[in-house]
């Protein structure tokens, strides 16, 4: 059914697993389509109890496609506010899922990867795996809601020192500042991610879609649609600067780029 993600239920919880480990499971737009459809089927799902993303291999998700970045700036397409609409509308479709969503945060989680991971209502970590906001160092703000999510989180002071440095975080760090909701033990990532799913199923159903209702209502309401249209402009603007070229053409040959000075 899918190309770019597996799907699976065991028992109550179902699992979504991106599956481009080829490419350190970047997220493509194709794969932004399919998990938002995979999401919103497993809501509707009576026998669907939680849901846990995760990715296949050795990491969650490297983020964006560096070589798709490089075809759109040579064929001066750059980032289309239609392709960053849909990647908002995959964050509102975790958010507004009546089922509780567990990123399993197995290895790398940045850029786009980590955007998925805020979204969901936990993020579950082992001490090997690492989060980055790593968009500045591509020249980018943020997508997918990452920045607003990160805020909701963190709080401005953090959220702005992780995502104005793009550093990488490692698992104890990510508990210490919230970010995680827990950490496994090293090698029981699945095991303890998966045992903490069956115990969010075995819950009300009706009581949990109830409580996220709430939460979106007045926490992540009518403010994230409007910080949506903000970011997406920002993001198709940015990717016709100067910053984001070099960026993508420094990663691809493996140096440091040399952003403008402003």
């Amino acid at each position: 059914m899918y190309k770019n993600i597996l799907t699976e239920i065991n028992g109550r919880i179902a699992v979504i697993t991106i599956n481009r480990p080829e490419f350190a499971n970047a997220i493509n737009g194709d794969t932004v389509m399919e998990i938002t459809d995979a999401v919103n089927t497993f809501g509707k799902d009576a026998s669907v109890g939680s849901v846990v993303i995760t990715g296949a291999g050795k990491h969650f998700s490297a983020g964006g496609d560096i070589n798709r970045f490089k075809m759109l700036i040579e064929t001066e397409q750059f980032l289309q506010t239609e392709n960053i609409a849909n990647a908002d509308r995959m964050a509102s479709a975790i958010r507004n899922c009546s089922k509780p969503v567990i990123a399993m945060i197995n290895g790398v989680a940045t850029g786009a990867g980590l955007s998925l991971a805020l979204a969901c209502d936990f993020r579950i970590v082992s001490p090997s795996s690492k989060m980055s906001m790593g968009f500045v160092n591509m020249g980018l703000p943020g997508d997918t809601g990452s920045i607003y999510f990160l805020v909701r989180l963190l709080g401005v002071s953090a959220a702005e020192h992780m995502m104005m440095l793009g550093e990488m975080y490692r698992g104890e760090d990510l508990l210490k500042m919230g970010l995680a909701t827990m950490m496994t033990e090293e090698g029981k990532l699945s095991e303890e991610t998966m045992a903490f799913a069956a115990k969010l199923a075995e819950k009300s159903a009706s009581a949990i879609a109830a409580q996220k209702r709430m939460v979106n209502k007045y926490f992540f309401g009518n403010e994230l649609e409007a910080f949506y249209l903000d970011e997406q402009a920002e993001m198709t603007a940015a990717s016709r600067l100067p910053d984001f070229k070099e960026a993508t053409y420094a990663f691809l040959e493996k140096r440091k780029p040399k952003f403008q000075d402003r």
